[in-house]
């Protein structure tokens, strides 16, 4: 099971370092039919992201325009979405008290938290000894996720 926080997912629409890696390991799950997951402030920051590199000139607005159009897409036939909702909610607290997190980090945390556990009492989305994988290019969220005993994958450096 994935759950990729922005900071990796960014570059399935960007040419950076890690962007060859993320799409392998998104094809991987693709053809393997598996649900690839992500929160839905997710979809905030990726827009936002684009915005900022429009404003910095980094994109031409026609190549701003098609990742806008590109991220819709997977957004609605590519990701599933966790809801920040009380479920999430509950393990943010935690979260904070224990990581020098940012708000939008502490939040994609306690979203894979959450998955974690709601499919591990399910039965759902993971077959027995599958890894739930959390990835992530933030160094400080990926240090706080390895403390709740996730596996990391990294784009930039494919751990």
């Amino acid at each position: 099971m994935l759950y990729l926080d922005s900071s990796a997912l960014v570059k399935r629409y960007y040419d950076e370092v890690g962007s060859d890696s993320l799409n392998k390991r998104l094809q991987v799950e693709t053809d393997k039919a598996r649900p690839i997951f992500t929160s839905v402030l997710t979809y905030a920051e990726v827009h936002s992201s684009v915005a900022r590199r429009t404003r910095e000139k980094l994109l031409l607005p026609s190549e701003a325009a098609a990742v806008h159009d590109k991220f819709d897409t997977d957004w609605v036939l590519g990701f599933t979405p966790i809801a920040l909702d009380v479920g999430v909610l509950g393990f943010i607290r935690d979260v904070f008290k224990a990581h020098p997190l940012k708000s939008a980090d502490a939040v994609h945390l306690a979203s894979a938290l959450w998955l974690r556990d709601a499919a591990r009492l399910s039965g759902r989305f993971v077959q027995r000894g599958e890894p739930f994988i959390f990835a992530s290019s933030d160094r400080q969220l990926t240090t706080a996720a390895e403390k709740y005993n996730l596996e990391i994958f990294d784009p930039e450096t494919m751990k």
